[in-house]
C-alpha cells in the first residue's frame, strides 16, 4: 500500500484529515482561502471531494458523488502535492480525503458560490460566475 502525504509548507494542523461535516461554513472572522490560484479542474475536484466526503478510485478514475463527473488522477495528485488532499492507494484501489487546508479551500469555494453564483454550487460547477 502506498500513502502519499502532502508536503505543504505550513503548520502541522493544516495537513490533518478532517471530517467535511466538522465545519460547513466559514466563520465570520475566518479569512477566505486564495481560491484564485486554483484551476477549474482543482475547484471541481475539491467540491466533489467535500460533497462526497472523499474521493474513491474505481474503474481507473477518481469519483466523488455517484452522479458526479470523474476527477483526473493528475488533478488528484496535484491537490495532494498542494497539501489539500491525502491520498492512499492500494494497487488499483484508492481513496482521497480533504486535509484541513483542502477543507478551507472547499468551504471558501462553497461560500463564494452561495454568495456570488448559487447555480454553480448547486450543479457542481466551480467555474467563475459569468460577468454581465
Amino acid at each position: 500500500m502506498t500513502t502519499l502525504q502532502d508536503n505543504a509548507v505550513g503548520p502541522p494542523f493544516q495537513n490533518e484529515l478532517i471530517s467535511p461535516a466538522r465545519s460547513l461554513l466559514l466563520a465570520p472572522s475566518e479569512p477566505r482561502a486564495p481560491i484564485a490560484i486554483l484551476s477549474p479542474a482543482k475547484r471541481n475536484a475539491l467540491i466533489a471531494c467535500f460533497n462526497a466526503g472523499g474521493l474513491h478510485k474505481r474503474d481507473g478514475a477518481w469519483h466523488g458523488p455517484p452522479d458526479g463527473k470523474p476527477v483526473s488522477g493528475i488533478t488528484t495528485a496535484d491537490l495532494a502535492r498542494d497539501g489539500m488532499l491525502t491520498v492512499t492507494t492500494n494497487h488499483r484501489f484508492g481513496s482521497a480525503q480533504l486535509t484541513e487546508r483542502g477543507n478551507w479551500f472547499a468551504r471558501t469555494l462553497l461560500f463564494q458560490g452561495t454568495t456570488a453564483n448559487s447555480e454553480s454550487v448547486r450543479f457542481g460547477s466551480c467555474s467563475p460566475a459569468p460577468t454581465r
